[in-house]
């Protein structure tokens, strides 16, 4: 895999991150936080932007990012979403110059990408311009389907939005969808009616299922010492297994025979591959953007 001259890059990608800030007893990180008190490189610029750089353009904005502590504060995770809201403004005015772009995000991230679909994009003619949205690793809500925006059901669909949670299954792993906060048409929510959107990342169907056939090479999880530029990503595995939506979550079942680097503390304990929710279907994800990047340019050309 190769990645795209971004001179020539046919559409860009608008990255918000997870949570990777270390401190837990601040409410959210400083403007000028220091690297490895918000270390993004190993784990989110190699493991997940880096899923996009076969088809776009990247921008990943640093922002305020609440740390964990905060973001059970409402004022945390607003300061942290006005920064987010910032940069996709900047990017718009100053960077886009009219491209078609794909937003992505992760844990807290797709908090955030939640509330920017809707104050942002739905309704306003970028929406038009949305390859798609990759919500991966949080709660997002069904209902974006009632607001203009459905769900993807096809691995070419554009103009969609996309999420999973990976999990071995069990009560413990959904902790990442349930009981959860989220700002929903002007308001914050408690969650309550909408269920989580799942879309299985190896068939590109809404509460899918797919094979470990089907899965074409995931990533292991990034491990030190950490490069201090871009560089080759690790060998990848493929079949390392398949998947299936069940409850609003994405079941996997990785083998005892599988690689090491793909299991952590948070699989282990509570069976949530939450932190290797993109490496776990990395190729696939990575082609999927390049075709709904070339679907939204054929889509366009006919509208011509």
């Amino acid at each position: 895999m190769t990645a795209v001259n971004e001179a020539n890059a046919p559409a860009d990608v608008f990255f918000v991150h997870p949570t990777t800030l270390s401190d837990k007893t601040v409410w959210n990180a400083p403007f000028d936080a220091a690297d490895d008190m918000v270390e993004l490189e190993p784990s989110v610029l190699t493991g997940q932007l880096s899923v996009f750089n076969g088809c776009c353009r990247l921008f990943a904005p640093h922002y305020r990012q609440a740390s964990l502590p905060g973001l059970e504060d409402r004022q945390a995770s607003g300061l942290a979403y006005s920064d987010v809201a910032r940069a996709f403004r900047h990017f718009i005015a100053r960077e886009s110059n009219g491209r078609p772009f794909i937003i992505a995000s992760h844990s807290q991230g797709s908090g955030h990408a939640v509330e920017l679909l809707q104050r942002e994009i739905i309704g306003t003619p970028l929406q038009g311009r949305m390859v798609a949205a990759y919500l991966i690793g949080g709660y997002v809500p069904r209902a974006f389907a009632d607001i203009g925006v459905p769900v993807c059901d096809n691995p070419r669909q554009t103009g969609c939005v996309l999420s999973y949670n990976a999990s071995k299954g069990g009560r413990l792993a959904r902790m990442v969808i349930e009981g959860k906060e989220y700002w929903w048409q002007g308001k914050w929510r408690q969650q309550g009616d909408p269920e989580a959107i799942c879309v299985d990342p190896l068939t590109w169907r809404a509460d899918g299922s797919g094979t470990s056939a089907a899965n074409k090479g995931s990533l292991p999880l990034p491990k030190a010492p950490f490069p201090q530029k871009a560089g080759p990503l690790a060998s990848l595995t493929p079949r390392l297994t398949g998947a299936i939506c069940r409850n609003q979550m994405l079941e996997v079942q990785l083998a005892p025979s599988a690689p090491k680097g793909f299991s952590d503390m948070l699989s282990m304990l509570a069976g949530s591959y939450h932190l290797n929710d993109y490496g776990l279907f990395y190729v696939n994800l990575r082609e999927n953007a390049t075709d709904r990047v070339a679907a939204w340019h054929a889509a366009y050309r006919n509208r011509d």
